[in-house]
């Protein structure tokens, strides 16, 4: 089971969107932005839809269209919505279909052109962004004044209205009106406008050369203690050379949340005397508040308007190599593989997050088995940024997934004797451990898992490995059950750690617990055929032959790899042979992925990334 290995983005300030748990941000989203959500829904892709159809008229392309969003392919749908719309000129449905897919596959000129041609269909979700690109288009072309009547306040902005008061000071500053573009919030003012406005409200106050304001704003929103704003207030400083304030200011933020590493790097750099970050420009601040309501909106599961969010502000700043990865990110959520790969190419060397987009460019080759591009992928980016930990740890799992254990070791050695003194953490040990029992060097394995549990004790997938790997080797018994126990007790909704409970029971002949451990891992994991096949081995020695029979036979319908296809169909021939135990696979946990990583725990055989 694959889990998805992506380290956190690293940018500039200014340029870190909002985390996904954005905590207080996040809240403010959901409690006092409601009307976003309540004024209309998320443009939805992947609609049912018939097979693909040779369109002749409207309906055939919308048809077609249609089927090519729900399979993922959102340049082909968008030409598909595209002529549909041309084809029948007087349907503002279709038109509004085509303009909005036309944004999330990235052609904003055409998509302008489609809104320019009539009327669109009601919904405000449409409406709203079509002013709403209408505007960014006139401050891409330095026309400020022609922007600012789109993001006027109009219930036609529907749940755009946020973007909208967003960029507006944006806008007006771009327009020559200072006194609008720097002008406090008034009340009843939206949460999240406040929130993030006060954020560019400080920035063009500091623009205008009211530097003296502008630090009273800088100091009011940081107060918040986010993160996003400490580093904005710090950068200030910085520009201002007060550096040793900055470095305060940075150290009471890190006495608070000590693994952030964006504040860490502003620390570092201030303390150095580094250069500042600059200060955004009239093109580069709305493109800011784009991103952060991009981010946002995706963490709260609305991708589709969050990717459409991130495609205006590249028309805004076609360099911002973070908006890149969050695009080709969300375009890989919305299963768009060949556009997602695009987005990760816009990144350059030299960027912040190039090293990020080129692990989730070579992450996206070996979730369709094509190890041999992954690793060239990561292997020309180390070449690149020699020595990046987060790099070579993704090196390290996609030879692991090759079978390439000690290649894969030597890149973990180099991790742990550069740190020196200054150690790694346990996710190190556990790889290093897990590379080294499928090497079949067990002493340094079971070394390597006992300390990766001494820095992390509570890691349910080191417990269940190490777990597992006793009970298997018939080691220590007792203390293995307990330790899968709690791994359980820790991860209770990872069918592939109850899995190895309950093959770990079968093991020690507890049939009956097997049985049971194996029944709610299946109920977890339906369509994983190695947990099938344990179940059915578990009702096998527990005198359930038909009941066994039928769950091997269910084994072939979810397209099991030969050597699990080859076991089942022999069991289904001869049974389980009464005075044999069936050889368990050992890399069923999954090896711990790079700081900000997402995706579910894993226990399967195949190795884990």
């Amino acid at each position: 089971m694959i889990v998805s290995v992506v380290p956190a983005l690293r940018s500039r300030p200014r340029q870190s969107p909002v985390p996904r748990r954005a905590s207080v941000l996040a809240a403010l989203f959901l409690a006092g932005c409601a009307s976003t959500a309540a004024n209309g829904p998320a443009p939805r892709l992947a609609a049912p839809s018939p097979p693909a159809l040779a369109p002749s008229d409207s309906y055939g392309l919308f048809l077609s269209g249609q089927q090519a969003a729900s399979e993922g392919d959102l340049t082909r749908s968008s030409a598909l919505f595209d002529q549909a719309s041309v084809t029948d000129p007087q349907d503002p449905f279709l038109r509004a279909k085509a303009f909005s897919i036309l944004v999330l596959a990235g052609q904003l000129d055409r998509a302008a052109a489609v809104a320019a041609s009539g009327p669109v269909d009601a919904d405000d979700t449409v409406t709203g962004l079509v002013l709403i690109l209408r505007a960014v288009n006139a401050l891409a072309e330095d026309r400020g004044r022609d922007a600012m009547p789109d993001l006027a306040d109009n219930p036609a902005l529907g749940p755009h209205s946020v973007a909208a008061a967003l960029i507006r000071p944006w806008a007006a500053a771009a327009a020559g009106d200072w006194k609008t573009a720097t002008a406090p919030s008034g009340p009843g003012t939206d949460k999240l406008v406040v929130a993030f406005g006060g954020l560019g409200r400080a920035e063009l106050l500091e623009r205008s050369g009211r530097l003296s304001d502008a630090d009273a704003a800088f100091k009011a929103i940081a107060a918040s203690r986010e993160p996003m704003f400490i580093l904005a207030y710090g950068a200030f400083l910085e520009r201002r050379a007060r550096t040793m304030e900055a470095v305060t200011l940075y150290s009471q933020a890190l006495n608070r949340v000590p693994d952030d590493a964006a504040l860490t790097v502003a620390r570092k750099r201030a303390q150095a005397h580094g250069p500042a970050p600059a200060a955004p420009t009239l093109l580069e601040g709305p493109a800011d508040c784009l991103i952060n309501l991009a981010a946002l909106l995706i963490g709260d599961h609305q991708p589709e308007v969050g990717l459409s969010y991130l495609r205006l502000a590249l028309r805004l700043d076609p360099a911002r190599s973070d908006a890149w990865v969050l695009a080709g990110e969300t375009l890989t959520q919305l299963g768009d593989q060949t556009g997602s790969r695009a987005a990760f190419l816009q990144v350059r060397p030299g960027s912040p997050s190039y090293t990020a987009a080129r692990i989730r460019l070579a992450l996206s080759f070996q979730q369709v088995g094509d190890r041999t591009q992954a690793l060239k992928i990561t292997h020309d980016a180390l070449a690149a940024v020699p020595g990046d930990v987060e790099t070579e740890v993704v090196y390290a799992e996609l030879l692991r997934d090759a079978q390439r254990y000690q290649e894969a070791i030597t890149v973990l050695n180099g991790i742990v004797t550069r740190a020196g003194s200054r150690g790694v953490d346990a996710r190190i040990y556990y790889l290093r451990g897990a590379n080294e029992e499928r090497s079949g060097k067990w002493p340094e394995a079971e070394a390597d898992l006992k300390h990766s549990l001494k820095l992390s004790p509570n890691a349910p997938d080191v417990l269940n490995y190490l777990g597992f790997a006793w009970v298997d080797r018939g080691e220590h018994l007792k203390e293995a059950l307990e330790m899968l126990q709690r791994a359980v007790a820790l991860a209770p909704d990872s069918g592939a750690i109850l899995d190895s409970l309950g093959w770990a029971r079968f093991r020690v002949r507890d049939y009956v617990g097997a049985v049971r451990d194996l029944e709610r891992a299946v109920f977890l994991e339906p369509g994983d055929a190695e947990i099938n096949d344990h179940l059915g081995d578990a009702y096998w020695r527990s005198g359930r032959p038909t009941e066994a029979r039928y769950q091997w036979s269910h084994v072939l319908t979810l397209n099991p790899d030969n050597r699990i296809r080859a076991a089942v169909e022999n069991k289904l021939e001869h049974g389980l042979d009464p005075a044999s135990l069936p050889a368990a696979p050992m890399s069923r946990a999954p090896v711990p992925a790079p700081a900000g990583a997402h995706g579910p725990a894993s226990g399967r055989p195949a190795p884990v990334i």
